[in-house]
């Protein structure tokens, strides 16, 4: 194959500082969108929390107890900032699914009826299509499903006047399809809609666009961008998230409470129940850094390379058919395919014998998929830290695994 152009950045040096990969020199790593690896500095900062500012927040007047408090709303800020929000416009959550449900339930729920409609689209992961299943079930509300092409790509727009809102994704774990998220808010704002906007498997790989700005909601997970599992968040204008009621209830949400009832703090802290996630949104704010370090233009740059440089080899191997957009340029760091006559989890399982690390199955994706005619796929998924050898590796033994699959 011929070579790449020299990366934006230094791939080498960046996976030195990914402890996992800096110790397992032969692993391909090629399931980032399923979870990323996570920077020393994640490790560093989630030890320095535990052991230097091992506290809860917001309820203690010792010196630990104030500076976990400041150490997690500084991350609040930090994030917001990366956002390009306030800080009292981001609420911390555990997942973006929690995020969405939040959403769903404190916002969208109390707003809908029988002659409302919510519309996602069939791209989605099931976290941002089955809780709107159920709003849609409590309420009577319709939902409604806005279809893709045989590529993956999502047909003209036209929301129903009786849309209430819109939930999509930026990119689809499952295909990796980039959606024009700029013209889908501004078809959805100009016929009175709202939107959520679905960033996780984005917000790694791409700078925020136009569109992500301007959408009602929008939620992410720490752990699909270098960060903790267990946490996520939700941003939204301070106007907006003053119109979500609590679903959750507990903890230092609360503003005043007596024997029979109870009244909330003003949000974001009133949305937060309970204890959060406090190391986890701490130790995130270095995954942050990292990736404001390497500049995300410069990683959709190098993962462009690198998905040309997949997809053109995926052409040569024989038996594979690859699923979704067929150009670089529409796709987001996935690569999904298929093995007619196959199994595609056999060959996941043979390409871990060669030190290759892929997903098989739905991908929380399952309708997407069906769609599509699969009965699930093989997703190599990239990261700032992929490289050309990860890729060769990649095609070199799935030319090996695919016969062997098809028995």
């Amino acid at each position: 194959m011929t070579g790449l152009a020299r990366a934006p950045y230094d791939v080498a040096a960046l996976r030195a500082r990914f402890p996992a990969l800096a110790a397992a020199s032969d692993h391909v790593p090629l399931d980032n969108a399923a979870t990323t690896h996570r920077p020393q500095g994640v490790f560093d900062a989630l030890a320095s929390f535990y052991m230097a500012a091992n506290a809860n927040v917001h309820r203690a007047n010792h010196r630990l107890g104030t500076a976990a408090t400041g150490a997690y709303e500084g991350a609040r800020a930090r994030l917001a900032r990366f956002l390009g929000a306030a800080a009292d416009e981001l609420v911390f959550t555990r997942s973006a699914t929690e995020a969405v449900n939040l959403v769903a339930r404190g916002w969208a729920e109390p707003r809908l009826g029988p002659g409302d409609a919510v519309a996602v689209t069939l791209l989605e992961h099931h976290s941002n299509l089955v809780p709107w299943q159920e709003v849609c079930r409590r309420t009577g509300a319709r939902l409604d499903v806005l279809p893709v092409d045989d590529q993956a790509c999502l047909r003209p727009i036209e929301l129903a006047p009786d849309v209430r809102l819109l939930a999509a994704t930026r990119v689809s774990n499952a295909v990796g399809t980039l959606v024009d998220t700029t013209a889908l808010v501004d078809h959805a704002h100009a016929r009175g809609a709202a939107v959520l906007l679905d960033v996780t498997q984005a917000v790694a790989h791409l700078p925020l666009d136009d569109g992500s700005r301007r959408a009602e909601f929008l939620v992410l997970s720490a752990h699909k961008a270098y960060g903790p599992m267990g946490v996520g968040a939700l941003r939204a204008s301070r106007a907006v998230l003053g119109e979500i009621r609590p679903v959750v209830f507990g903890g230092e949400m609360v503003e005043r409470v007596d024997a029979l009832g109870a009244t909330f703090r003003a949000p974001p802290h009133g949305l937060e129940a309970g204890t959060p996630p406090v190391a986890d949104a701490v130790a995130f704010v270095a995954a942050l850094d990292l990736l404001d370090e390497l500049g995300l233009a410069a990683v959709r740059a190098h993962e462009l390379e690198l998905l040309a440089r997949l997809l053109a080899g995926l052409a040569r191997v024989p038996g594979v058919e690859v699923v979704g957009p067929p150009d670089a340029e529409s796709r987001s760091g996935v690569v999904s395919l298929d093995i007619p006559g196959g199994d595609v989890h056999v060959a996941a399982t043979l390409l871990d014998l060669h030190d290759v690390a892929v997903r098989a199955g739905f991908h929380c994706a399952e309708p997407l998929l069906r769609r599509l005619g699969r009965a699930g796929t093989l997703r190599a998924s990239l990261a700032s830290y992929s490289t050309v050898d990860d890729v060769d590796r990649f095609l070199e033994a799935l030319a090996e695994a695919v016969p062997a699959c098809r028995g």
